[in-house]
């Protein structure tokens, strides 16, 4: 199981502790002590994984979240235990994991395994394009476009949209959602799943005090609205 990893650490032994881990295992790691190495990195290389500590000398972890996330970059965020408010934050800013620092590095290996088997079945699983509308999602480059117009999307907005358009009109309970976006992650409640589709309704122009694209269903979750005709 090949792939590259940026490791965002500003602890000197930490970082030196969770490179040896990953490294282990056989994958390239990319190290940074600092939120301007990280960028620095970021602009020169190609990597599937973030693993940022919420706590760094020059920054905080989610500025840097924010600047290396791409459509096929996996962002793993370290909080710790006083970062509650943090965490709100990050998942305003689209992190996809979390994972409560100092992590133990055994289960850091167990995540990033899991995130890279996502990405192997994900990429053996027959994909097609999806339409809705004037909506185009394309599961293999992933990539949106609506009316022409590129959108872009986090991984984890990107999967929320495909779950929710390959079956327009179905109503998925925020439950549902969790399970097939999310997976198990202790630190993710059905509250999330709100601020993820108010980001996603921001992004494809749908009034979020009116939405035509993305319907609540109140007391039940949300629905991709089936196009009229």
């Amino acid at each position: 199981m090949s792939g590259s990893i940026l490791l965002v650490i500003g602890d000197d032994e930490e970082r030196l502790r969770l490179r040896r881990a990953l490294h282990g295992e056989g994958w390239r790691v990319l190290p940074a002590g600092t939120g301007a190495q990280a960028r620095q990195i970021a602009g020169r290389e190609d990597f599937e994984v973030a693993v940022v500590d919420n706590r760094l000398p020059d920054e905080r972890g989610f500025q840097v979240i924010s600047a290396v996330q791409k459509p096929d970059v996996a962002t793993v965020a370290l909080l710790h235990d006083e970062d509650t408010m943090d965490r709100i934050v990050g998942i305003e800013l689209g992190a996809d994991y979390y994972m409560r620092s100092p992590v133990n590095p055994r289960e850091l290996v167990a995540r990033v395994k899991q995130i890279f088997r996502k990405r192997e079945r994900a990429a053996g699983e027959p994909s097609g394009k999806v339409y809705v509308g004037d909506l185009e999602i394309d599961p293999e480059q992933i990539r949106v476009t609506k009316g022409g117009r590129e959108v872009m999307l986090s991984p984890r907005e990107f999967k929320l949209l495909y779950t929710l358009a390959r079956s327009p009109g179905r109503v998925f309970p925020r439950g549902t959602l969790l399970r097939q976006v999310w997976g198990e992650d202790e630190y993710i409640d059905e509250r999330t799943v709100n601020v993820y589709v108010q980001r996603l309704r921001n992004k494809l122009g749908d009034d979020p005090s009116n939405p035509k694209l993305i319907e609540t269903v109140r007391g039940f979750g949300y629905r991709l609205v089936k196009p009229e005709g």
